[in-house]
Protein backbone atom coordinates (compact mmCIF):
# COMPACT_ATOMS: atom_id res chain seq x y z
CA UNK A 1 0.00 0.00 0.00
CA UNK A 2 2.80 2.28 0.78
CA UNK A 3 4.04 2.08 -2.67
CA UNK A 4 0.69 4.07 -3.77
CA UNK A 5 1.35 6.61 -1.87
CA UNK A 6 3.55 8.50 -4.50
CA UNK A 7 0.75 8.46 -7.19
CA UNK A 8 -2.11 9.61 -4.55
CA UNK A 9 -0.35 12.35 -3.90
CA UNK A 10 -0.05 13.24 -7.54
CA UNK A 11 -3.59 12.67 -7.98
CA UNK A 12 -4.63 14.89 -4.81
CA UNK A 13 -2.25 17.76 -6.07
CA UNK A 14 -4.27 17.66 -9.88
CA UNK A 15 -7.56 18.47 -7.81
CA UNK A 16 -5.76 20.99 -5.29
CA UNK A 17 -4.52 22.94 -8.82
CA UNK A 18 -8.11 22.24 -10.44
CA UNK A 19 -9.38 24.05 -7.03
CA UNK A 20 -7.09 27.01 -7.12
CA UNK A 21 -7.71 27.74 -11.07
CA UNK A 22 -11.47 26.73 -11.31
CA UNK A 23 -11.99 30.87 -11.70
CA UNK A 24 -9.99 31.00 -14.84
CA UNK A 25 -11.10 27.47 -15.98
CA UNK A 26 -14.80 29.17 -15.47
CA UNK A 27 -13.92 31.87 -18.11
CA UNK A 28 -13.30 29.09 -20.68
CA UNK A 29 -15.45 27.83 -23.82
CA UNK A 30 -16.46 24.05 -23.53
CA UNK A 31 -13.72 22.86 -26.22
CA UNK A 32 -10.96 24.56 -24.19
CA UNK A 33 -12.40 22.73 -21.02
CA UNK A 34 -12.75 19.64 -22.97
CA UNK A 35 -8.38 20.49 -23.11
CA UNK A 36 -7.85 20.79 -19.67
CA UNK A 37 -9.77 18.05 -18.30
CA UNK A 38 -8.87 15.35 -21.17
CA UNK A 39 -5.01 17.04 -20.57
CA UNK A 40 -5.57 15.83 -16.56
CA UNK A 41 -6.74 12.38 -17.37
CA UNK A 42 -3.50 12.01 -19.86
CA UNK A 43 -1.70 13.07 -17.06
CA UNK A 44 -3.04 10.95 -14.08
CA UNK A 45 -2.87 8.08 -17.00
CA UNK A 46 1.23 9.06 -17.93
CA UNK A 47 1.58 9.13 -14.21
CA UNK A 48 0.02 5.31 -13.49
CA UNK A 49 2.17 3.96 -16.52
CA UNK A 50 5.09 5.27 -15.16
CA UNK A 51 5.03 5.99 -11.33
CA UNK A 52 2.82 3.16 -9.58
CA UNK A 53 3.12 0.23 -8.31
CA UNK A 54 3.06 -2.35 -11.66
CA UNK A 55 4.47 -5.45 -12.10
CA UNK A 56 3.91 -5.62 -15.75
CA UNK A 57 6.11 -5.48 -19.17
CA UNK A 58 5.38 -4.42 -22.16
CA UNK A 59 8.23 -6.16 -24.25
CA UNK A 60 9.30 -8.74 -21.85
CA UNK A 61 12.69 -9.53 -20.39
CA UNK A 62 15.18 -6.65 -20.31
CA UNK A 63 18.04 -6.95 -23.03
CA UNK A 64 20.43 -4.93 -21.08
CA UNK A 65 22.31 -5.76 -17.99
CA UNK A 66 21.74 -2.73 -15.56
CA UNK A 67 24.20 -0.95 -12.96
CA UNK A 68 23.09 -1.56 -9.67
CA UNK A 69 22.69 1.57 -7.70
CA UNK A 70 21.69 -0.07 -4.63
CA UNK A 71 18.61 -1.91 -4.93
CA UNK A 72 17.91 0.30 -8.22
CA UNK A 73 18.51 -0.79 -11.95
CA UNK A 74 19.90 1.67 -14.63
CA UNK A 75 20.61 1.71 -17.95
CA UNK A 76 23.06 4.75 -18.52
CA UNK A 77 24.11 3.37 -21.87
CA UNK A 78 21.90 4.38 -24.56
CA UNK A 79 20.44 2.44 -27.46
CA UNK A 80 22.53 -0.29 -26.06
CA UNK A 81 19.80 -2.36 -27.13
CA UNK A 82 16.81 -2.42 -29.59
CA UNK A 83 13.60 -2.86 -27.47
CA UNK A 84 9.74 -2.07 -28.11
CA UNK A 85 9.91 0.05 -25.34
CA UNK A 86 11.69 3.15 -27.44
CA UNK A 87 8.13 2.87 -29.43
CA UNK A 88 6.37 2.93 -26.26
CA UNK A 89 7.74 6.08 -24.75
CA UNK A 90 7.59 7.50 -28.40
CA UNK A 91 3.60 7.15 -28.06
CA UNK A 92 3.32 7.57 -24.90
CA UNK A 93 4.40 11.33 -24.54
CA UNK A 94 3.58 12.22 -28.18
CA UNK A 95 0.10 13.58 -26.33
CA UNK A 96 1.80 16.02 -24.05
CA UNK A 97 3.75 17.56 -27.14
CA UNK A 98 0.25 17.42 -28.79
CA UNK A 99 -0.93 19.45 -25.35
CA UNK A 100 1.33 21.61 -25.59
CA UNK A 101 0.77 23.04 -28.88
CA UNK A 102 -3.07 23.69 -27.65
CA UNK A 103 -1.89 25.02 -23.49
CA UNK A 104 1.64 26.86 -25.00
CA UNK A 105 0.77 27.94 -28.46
CA UNK A 106 3.54 30.40 -28.43
CA UNK A 107 6.30 28.07 -27.27
CA UNK A 108 8.77 27.87 -29.76
CA UNK A 109 10.70 24.38 -30.23
CA UNK A 110 13.33 24.62 -28.19
CA UNK A 111 10.86 25.46 -25.11
CA UNK A 112 9.10 22.25 -26.65
CA UNK A 113 12.52 20.28 -26.17
CA UNK A 114 13.38 21.78 -23.09
CA UNK A 115 9.37 20.70 -21.77
CA UNK A 116 9.94 17.45 -22.73
CA UNK A 117 13.38 17.01 -21.77
CA UNK A 118 12.51 17.78 -18.10
CA UNK A 119 9.42 15.91 -17.98
CA UNK A 120 11.30 12.78 -18.94
CA UNK A 121 14.51 13.54 -16.84
CA UNK A 122 11.52 14.34 -14.24
CA UNK A 123 9.98 11.08 -14.29
CA UNK A 124 12.91 9.04 -14.35
CA UNK A 125 14.40 11.12 -11.02
CA UNK A 126 10.82 9.91 -9.40
CA UNK A 127 11.63 6.83 -10.26
CA UNK A 128 15.02 6.44 -9.11
CA UNK A 129 13.86 8.17 -5.83
CA UNK A 130 10.67 5.37 -5.72
CA UNK A 131 12.86 3.02 -6.21
CA UNK A 132 15.28 3.28 -3.75
CA UNK A 133 12.94 4.41 -0.90
CA UNK A 134 10.06 2.09 -1.22
CA UNK A 135 11.51 -0.25 -4.00
CA UNK A 136 8.99 0.80 -6.86
CA UNK A 137 10.82 -2.09 -8.85
CA UNK A 138 11.28 0.50 -11.80
CA UNK A 139 14.33 0.73 -13.81
CA UNK A 140 15.59 4.07 -14.55
CA UNK A 141 17.02 4.14 -18.76
CA UNK A 142 18.60 7.02 -20.11
CA UNK A 143 16.74 5.46 -23.92
CA UNK A 144 13.07 6.67 -21.44
CA UNK A 145 14.58 10.07 -21.58
CA UNK A 146 15.35 10.45 -25.04
CA UNK A 147 12.74 8.31 -26.77
CA UNK A 148 10.47 10.28 -24.26
CA UNK A 149 11.56 13.82 -24.78
CA UNK A 150 11.90 12.66 -29.07
CA UNK A 151 7.40 11.53 -28.64
CA UNK A 152 7.15 14.81 -26.93
CA UNK A 153 9.08 16.56 -30.47
CA UNK A 154 6.91 14.35 -32.64
CA UNK A 155 3.54 15.84 -31.18
CA UNK A 156 4.06 18.91 -31.32
CA UNK A 157 5.20 18.06 -34.67
CA UNK A 158 2.46 16.38 -35.80
CA UNK A 159 0.11 19.86 -34.76
CA UNK A 160 2.64 21.97 -36.30
CA UNK A 161 2.00 20.42 -39.32
CA UNK A 162 -1.68 20.20 -38.75
CA UNK A 163 -1.99 23.54 -38.30
CA UNK A 164 -1.01 24.41 -41.43
CA UNK A 165 -4.59 22.22 -43.00
CA UNK A 166 -8.06 23.14 -43.10
CA UNK A 167 -7.82 21.36 -39.11
CA UNK A 168 -6.65 24.93 -38.17
CA UNK A 169 -9.98 26.02 -37.43
CA UNK A 170 -10.67 23.25 -35.13
CA UNK A 171 -7.28 23.16 -33.20
CA UNK A 172 -8.00 27.21 -32.34
CA UNK A 173 -11.13 25.92 -30.46
CA UNK A 174 -8.97 23.35 -28.17
CA UNK A 175 -6.36 26.02 -28.22
CA UNK A 176 -5.67 27.87 -24.62
CA UNK A 177 -3.84 31.02 -24.22
CA UNK A 178 -2.92 31.88 -20.52
CA UNK A 179 -1.56 35.13 -21.21
CA UNK A 180 -5.15 36.28 -21.81
CA UNK A 181 -6.70 35.36 -19.37
CA UNK A 182 -4.35 36.81 -16.38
Amino acid sequence: MVKWIPYFIHMTSLVFWLKAESQRISRLTNWQIFTIFSALVYVLAVSYLTLAPTSYAFSGVQQVAPIMFGNVPMNLVPFLSSSIDYYQNILMLMPFGVYLTLLRPHWRPKNIFLAGLFVSTGIEFLQFILDWFINLSRWVDINDIITNTLGVLVGWTIMQVLKKTKLNKLIRKFTIDFKLLN
